[in-house]
Protein backbone atom coordinates (compact mmCIF):
# COMPACT_ATOMS: atom_id res chain seq x y z
CA UNK A 1 0.00 0.00 0.00
CA UNK A 2 2.91 2.53 0.52
CA UNK A 3 2.58 3.23 -3.33
CA UNK A 4 -0.93 4.17 -3.54
CA UNK A 5 -1.81 7.82 -3.24
CA UNK A 6 -3.40 8.50 -0.35
CA UNK A 7 -3.17 12.62 -0.77
CA UNK A 8 -5.61 14.84 -2.33
CA UNK A 9 -4.00 18.62 -2.22
CA UNK A 10 -6.41 21.85 -1.90
CA UNK A 11 -9.55 19.66 0.38
CA UNK A 12 -10.62 21.28 3.58
CA UNK A 13 -13.62 20.52 5.29
CA UNK A 14 -15.16 24.31 6.01
CA UNK A 15 -17.74 24.79 7.84
CA UNK A 16 -18.88 21.19 7.74
CA UNK A 17 -18.56 20.94 3.82
CA UNK A 18 -15.96 18.67 2.28
CA UNK A 19 -14.63 21.69 0.15
CA UNK A 20 -12.79 20.13 -2.99
CA UNK A 21 -11.42 21.72 -6.43
CA UNK A 22 -14.50 24.61 -5.67
CA UNK A 23 -17.22 21.67 -5.53
CA UNK A 24 -18.74 20.70 -1.86
CA UNK A 25 -18.75 17.36 -2.46
CA UNK A 26 -21.20 16.18 0.76
CA UNK A 27 -20.53 13.34 2.85
CA UNK A 28 -21.71 10.17 0.20
CA UNK A 29 -20.35 9.20 -3.28
CA UNK A 30 -19.73 12.52 -5.14
CA UNK A 31 -22.50 12.44 -8.57
CA UNK A 32 -21.91 14.89 -11.50
CA UNK A 33 -24.23 15.13 -14.66
CA UNK A 34 -24.37 16.98 -17.47
CA UNK A 35 -28.22 15.80 -18.72
CA UNK A 36 -28.04 14.96 -22.86
CA UNK A 37 -28.12 12.07 -25.46
CA UNK A 38 -24.82 10.76 -26.32
CA UNK A 39 -23.12 8.07 -28.36
CA UNK A 40 -20.01 5.58 -27.76
CA UNK A 41 -20.62 5.57 -23.93
CA UNK A 42 -18.02 3.69 -21.99
CA UNK A 43 -19.39 2.65 -18.17
CA UNK A 44 -16.18 2.08 -16.36
CA UNK A 45 -16.75 1.38 -12.79
CA UNK A 46 -14.56 0.66 -9.74
CA UNK A 47 -14.82 -2.49 -8.29
CA UNK A 48 -15.96 -2.47 -4.61
CA UNK A 49 -14.98 1.31 -4.05
CA UNK A 50 -15.63 1.64 -0.28
CA UNK A 51 -14.12 -1.37 0.94
CA UNK A 52 -10.87 -0.98 -1.32
CA UNK A 53 -10.55 2.78 0.27
CA UNK A 54 -10.98 0.69 3.44
CA UNK A 55 -7.40 -0.99 2.93
CA UNK A 56 -5.59 1.73 1.15
CA UNK A 57 -5.87 3.83 3.69
CA UNK A 58 -5.28 0.77 6.73
CA UNK A 59 -8.62 2.22 8.50
CA UNK A 60 -8.41 -0.87 11.05
CA UNK A 61 -4.52 -1.03 11.65
CA UNK A 62 -3.45 -4.56 12.29
CA UNK A 63 -6.90 -5.71 11.28
CA UNK A 64 -6.94 -4.14 8.07
CA UNK A 65 -5.34 -7.32 6.57
CA UNK A 66 -8.15 -9.45 7.67
CA UNK A 67 -10.52 -7.58 5.99
CA UNK A 68 -8.36 -7.40 2.83
CA UNK A 69 -8.53 -10.79 2.84
CA UNK A 70 -12.39 -11.35 3.19
CA UNK A 71 -12.75 -8.67 0.32
CA UNK A 72 -10.49 -10.94 -1.73
CA UNK A 73 -12.02 -14.11 -1.26
CA UNK A 74 -14.57 -13.05 -2.45
CA UNK A 75 -13.25 -11.68 -5.51
CA UNK A 76 -11.65 -14.96 -6.00
CA UNK A 77 -15.29 -16.85 -5.95
CA UNK A 78 -16.57 -14.02 -8.48
CA UNK A 79 -13.52 -15.21 -10.96
CA UNK A 80 -14.13 -18.44 -9.92
CA UNK A 81 -10.63 -18.97 -8.94
CA UNK A 82 -11.45 -21.48 -5.83
CA UNK A 83 -8.12 -23.03 -5.37
CA UNK A 84 -7.23 -20.03 -4.21
CA UNK A 85 -9.76 -19.53 -1.55
CA UNK A 86 -9.13 -22.99 -0.25
CA UNK A 87 -6.06 -22.37 0.71
CA UNK A 88 -7.17 -19.21 3.20
CA UNK A 89 -7.62 -18.71 6.92
CA UNK A 90 -5.74 -21.59 7.04
CA UNK A 91 -8.29 -23.83 4.74
CA UNK A 92 -11.19 -23.33 6.84
CA UNK A 93 -13.43 -22.36 3.85
CA UNK A 94 -12.44 -25.37 1.46
CA UNK A 95 -15.43 -27.58 2.83
CA UNK A 96 -18.14 -24.81 1.45
CA UNK A 97 -16.26 -25.05 -2.30
CA UNK A 98 -17.83 -28.04 -3.29
CA UNK A 99 -20.85 -27.42 -5.08
CA UNK A 100 -22.05 -24.18 -6.70
CA UNK A 101 -24.81 -23.83 -3.63
CA UNK A 102 -22.50 -23.58 -1.28
CA UNK A 103 -20.51 -21.64 -3.45
CA UNK A 104 -22.99 -19.06 -3.71
CA UNK A 105 -23.96 -18.97 -0.37
CA UNK A 106 -20.35 -18.15 0.84
CA UNK A 107 -19.97 -15.54 -1.41
CA UNK A 108 -22.84 -13.96 -0.10
CA UNK A 109 -22.16 -14.41 3.57
CA UNK A 110 -18.66 -12.79 3.21
CA UNK A 111 -20.84 -9.90 1.12
CA UNK A 112 -22.46 -8.72 4.26
CA UNK A 113 -19.73 -7.83 6.87
CA UNK A 114 -17.72 -5.94 3.64
CA UNK A 115 -20.80 -3.78 2.49
CA UNK A 116 -22.15 -3.50 6.55
CA UNK A 117 -18.46 -2.77 8.15
CA UNK A 118 -18.67 0.40 6.10
CA UNK A 119 -21.48 1.65 7.45
CA UNK A 120 -20.42 1.37 10.84
CA UNK A 121 -17.15 3.49 10.17
CA UNK A 122 -19.29 6.66 9.78
CA UNK A 123 -22.28 5.33 12.24
CA UNK A 124 -24.04 7.66 14.53
CA UNK A 125 -23.30 5.13 17.46
CA UNK A 126 -20.56 3.93 19.27
CA UNK A 127 -18.66 0.32 17.25
CA UNK A 128 -15.44 -1.43 17.15
CA UNK A 129 -15.10 -0.05 13.33
CA UNK A 130 -15.78 3.80 14.11
CA UNK A 131 -13.31 5.77 15.19
CA UNK A 132 -14.70 9.10 16.93
CA UNK A 133 -12.57 11.28 14.66
CA UNK A 134 -14.31 10.23 11.59
CA UNK A 135 -16.17 13.42 11.57
CA UNK A 136 -16.34 13.78 7.33
CA UNK A 137 -17.20 9.72 6.16
CA UNK A 138 -13.47 9.63 5.35
CA UNK A 139 -14.44 6.14 3.70
CA UNK A 140 -17.30 7.85 0.97
CA UNK A 141 -14.96 10.84 0.73
CA UNK A 142 -11.63 8.99 -0.44
CA UNK A 143 -13.85 7.85 -3.15
CA UNK A 144 -15.47 11.33 -4.11
CA UNK A 145 -12.19 12.90 -3.74
CA UNK A 146 -10.55 10.15 -6.46
CA UNK A 147 -13.73 10.58 -8.77
CA UNK A 148 -13.92 14.30 -8.58
CA UNK A 149 -9.90 14.02 -9.78
CA UNK A 150 -10.44 11.75 -12.50
CA UNK A 151 -13.42 14.05 -13.77
CA UNK A 152 -10.96 16.86 -14.30
CA UNK A 153 -8.41 14.64 -15.81
CA UNK A 154 -10.55 13.01 -18.29
CA UNK A 155 -12.18 16.70 -19.13
CA UNK A 156 -8.43 17.61 -19.77
CA UNK A 157 -8.22 15.26 -21.96
CA UNK A 158 -10.82 16.96 -23.93
CA UNK A 159 -13.13 13.54 -23.40
CA UNK A 160 -17.03 14.87 -21.67
CA UNK A 161 -17.67 12.85 -18.93
CA UNK A 162 -21.00 12.62 -19.03
CA UNK A 163 -21.94 11.44 -15.72
CA UNK A 164 -20.02 10.40 -12.22
CA UNK A 165 -22.49 8.19 -9.71
CA UNK A 166 -20.27 6.83 -6.56
CA UNK A 167 -18.07 4.35 -8.55
CA UNK A 168 -18.80 4.76 -11.90
CA UNK A 169 -18.00 7.53 -14.56
CA UNK A 170 -19.60 7.10 -18.39
CA UNK A 171 -17.90 9.23 -21.16
CA UNK A 172 -19.50 9.64 -24.33
CA UNK A 173 -17.28 8.85 -27.67
CA UNK A 174 -14.52 7.18 -25.53
CA UNK A 175 -11.64 5.83 -27.42
CA UNK A 176 -9.84 2.95 -26.23
CA UNK A 177 -6.98 5.48 -25.19
CA UNK A 178 -8.95 7.17 -23.12
CA UNK A 179 -9.56 3.49 -21.00
CA UNK A 180 -7.19 2.72 -20.88
CA UNK A 181 -5.95 6.12 -19.05
CA UNK A 182 -9.05 5.92 -16.67
CA UNK A 183 -7.68 1.94 -15.81
CA UNK A 184 -3.88 3.16 -15.12
CA UNK A 185 -5.27 6.35 -13.43
CA UNK A 186 -7.45 4.12 -11.19
CA UNK A 187 -4.69 1.98 -10.24
CA UNK A 188 -2.35 4.93 -9.08
CA UNK A 189 -5.16 5.25 -5.78
CA UNK A 190 -5.73 1.50 -5.11
CA UNK A 191 -8.64 1.42 -7.59
CA UNK A 192 -9.60 -1.12 -10.22
CA UNK A 193 -11.61 -0.32 -12.67
CA UNK A 194 -13.91 -2.65 -14.93
CA UNK A 195 -15.20 -1.79 -18.26
CA UNK A 196 -19.26 -2.93 -17.65
CA UNK A 197 -20.66 -1.87 -20.96
CA UNK A 198 -20.69 0.64 -23.94
CA UNK A 199 -23.66 2.17 -25.04
CA UNK A 200 -24.14 2.47 -28.57
CA UNK A 201 -26.87 5.62 -27.48
CA UNK A 202 -27.42 7.16 -23.79
CA UNK A 203 -29.80 9.39 -23.03
CA UNK A 204 -29.08 10.86 -19.73
CA UNK A 205 -32.16 12.95 -18.30
CA UNK A 206 -30.96 13.64 -14.82
CA UNK A 207 -28.58 13.01 -12.26
CA UNK A 208 -29.70 9.26 -11.20
CA UNK A 209 -31.99 8.63 -14.33
CA UNK A 210 -30.81 7.51 -17.85
CA UNK A 211 -31.95 5.33 -20.76
CA UNK A 212 -29.48 3.34 -22.67
CA UNK A 213 -29.04 1.18 -25.98
CA UNK A 214 -26.08 -1.55 -25.81
CA UNK A 215 -23.88 -1.21 -28.01
CA UNK A 216 -22.98 -5.28 -28.22
CA UNK A 217 -26.03 -7.19 -27.64
CA UNK A 218 -24.65 -9.37 -25.17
Amino acid sequence: MSDIINSFPGYEFIDGKNMYRGTDLGRGGYVYAEPGMYTNVALLDVASMHPNSIINMNCFGEYTKRYEDIVNIRLHIKHNELDEVATMFDGKLAKYLNDKESVKALSGALKIPINSVYGLTSASFDNPFRDIRNKNNIVALRGALFMRTLQDEVQERGFTVAHIKTDSIKIPDATPEIIDFVMDFGKKYGYTFEHEATYEKMCLVNDAVYIAKYKDGD
